[in-house]
């Protein structure tokens, strides 16, 4: 319980006083006033005493003096001594009655005397009170709003002619806030420049101390936490579901302990949150004089799209120079084939020679199709979309890969039973899916087999099944052939990334895709798009 020093000294002044008091009243009594009070009952007794004597003297006198009448007694001397006895017993009560009231005189006199010893602790007090208690509590008052985090809060401090102890211990406690609040802003200031400056950067970054608490991050943190990449928690293995309760799972192996583990100072990883691929980059810092972890996370997703746009570029430099070496070289060989054919032969000659140069003309005019199909697809729209008929998109892609597919022997089955169904969205994106999965199917048939292209539509969508009887790929890489940089190839001759392409074109379309497959049997991947309706070619 809080007992102030004001309290204090006032319940000490009132118990000292009345301790006092009662001490000197208790000796008193026992000393003086018994005494007075003892010599007073014993002159009283012995006056008593005489008297007593004296009245039986003259009773008895009386008495004789009634026998012998003739010697009559001298009773006024007698008479006399009783009376004077009588003055003195009288004096003696005066007396008594004259020493107690001097004896009241001397409570008096001790009341007043203790009054003024009382009122001289009081005005110590009040001397205490302004030179003591005054400037704690002023102190006190400032302490607390310190304590609760107001450093901008000061002692009042009077101006004086004299000072003490007191005014210098204030001043100085007034210094050192000041310096204080000085160093707190400065910090403060650092903190948002730190802050503004991790604000700044591309890829999430966030530190984690050696009990897993995220204890800072940035804004592309707080933007992958919108997106639903993450969960918004203080725990950072938390962060990535909710159900978490360790910081290792099998699907995200914790940096902070893999660097516990070994004596490296960086780690690197990559882990699959909500179906987006994230590379974690990990460093080790020292916070409290424990471990600690700088994380620097990117969204592969963006390294995708440029992977993307790097492929498409570099198809588009392709097929810019087969349109103009190809393309150039066998347009003037077919100019050459008509000069031929109109010098030599009639408009309605049958001659077997001139059939065959027309032969060869038209598949010189197929052959410059070829790299006019092949720009079609490298050329970036910019992501404009457009309505576009799904069969011809898909023709053309099979147009590119038809020397692939008959050089493995592949048999080609082609099943489109709504030709004239179109499709919203970018052409070169369609095309770009379409070219990784049947690139795909046609790799994993190195020894021919058969190839289903089929398209079919229900009330809302449009299906794409394209279908091999390849190798397959097994159940536990099934899940993670989306993944960036995951390739099933045996001889590794991909990069991984062309699933991961596909599935972000996928979602760019508004579109779904579903795979099934079977190791050794084959693999069979549908695309789901949003129908187009009324949107036919006419």
């Amino acid at each position: 319980m809080f007992f102030s020093l004001n309290k204090k000294f006032f319940v000490t002044i009132i118990t000292f006083l009345l301790f006092c008091s009662g001490i000197f009243l208790i000796i008193f009594d026992n000393t003086i006033g018994k005494k007075i009070t003892s010599e007073h009952d014993n002159i009283i007794s012995r006056n008593q005493y005489v008297i007593e004597l004296l009245n039986e003297n003259i009773s008895l006198r009386k008495k004789i003096s009634y026998f012998q009448p003739e010697k009559p007694l001298q009773l006024s001397n007698k008479q006399d001594e009783l009376s004077r006895e009588q003055k003195l017993n009288e004096e003696l009560i005066k007396t008594y009655n004259d020493d107690y009231s001097a004896l009241l005189e001397s409570l008096t006199i001790l009341g007043l005397g203790a009054s003024l010893t009382l009122i001289s602790l009081i005005v110590l007090w009040l001397l205490l009170r302004h030179w003591v208690i005054t400037p704690i509590d002023k102190l006190t008052e400032v302490s607390i709003g310190v304590a609760n985090g107001d450093f901008s809060k000061r002692i009042k401090i009077k101006k004086s002619h004299f000072t003490d102890e007191f005014n210098t211990l204030m001043q100085t406690i007034n210094f050192m806030l000041d310096n204080i609040e000085t160093n707190i802003n400065s910090i403060k200031e650092k903190e948002i420049f730190l802050q503004n400056l991790i604000d700044a950067m591309p890829d999430a970054i966030r530190v984690i101390d050696n009990n897993h608490n995220i204890i800072l991050s940035n804004k592309a943190h707080s933007d992958l936490i919108k997106k639903k990449y993450f969960y918004n928690s203080n725990k950072c293995y938390t962060s990535y579901s909710k159900e978490n309760k360790c910081p290792c799972t099998k699907e995200h192996l914790c940096p902070l302990e893999e660097l516990k583990k070994s004596s490296s100072s960086s780690v690197k990883l990559i882990h699959i949150v909500n179906d987006h691929p994230l590379s974690i980059n990990s460093a080790r810092i020292t916070l409290n004089n424990e471990i600690g972890i700088v994380e620097s996370i990117r969204d592969l997703s963006d390294n995708i799209n440029y992977s993307h746009q790097q492929k498409i570029s570099s198809l588009g430099f392709l097929a810019s120079s087969l349109a103009h070496e190809i393309k150039n070289n066998l347009g003037a060989i077919n100019i050459i084939l008509d000069g031929v054919l109109q010098k030599y032969y009639s408009s309605d000659s049958k001659e077997e020679e001139k059939k065959y140069l027309e032969m060869i003309s038209t598949q010189i005019k197929e052959c410059i199709k070829v790299p006019e199909r092949l720009l079609k697809i490298s050329s970036s729209n910019e992501q404009t979309n457009t309505i576009f008929p799904i069969t011809s998109s898909i023709n053309d892609v099979l147009s590119l890969l038809d020397y692939e597919i008959k050089s493995k022997g592949i048999t080609l089955i082609k099943n489109f039973s709504n030709t004239k169904e179109n499709i919203s969205g970018n052409e070169t994106d369609f095309k770009m899916i379409l070219l990784n999965l049947i690139q795909n199917s046609i790799n994993a048939m190195p020894k021919g087999g058969n190839l289903e292209i089929k398209t079919n539509t229900n009330k809302d969508a449009v299906l794409i099944d394209i279908k091999d009887n390849g190798c397959g790929i097994k159940e536990e890489d099934l899940k993670h052939i989306f993944e960036p940089f995951y390739s099933t190839s045996k001889n590794k001759t991909g990069t991984g990334l062309g699933l991961a392409i596909v599935k972000d074109l996928i979602q760019k379309l508004n579109a779904k895709i579903t795979v099934s497959s079977t190791y050794n049997i084959g693999t069979s991947f549908q695309i789901t798009i949003p129908r187009q309706k009324h949107k036919k070619l006419l």
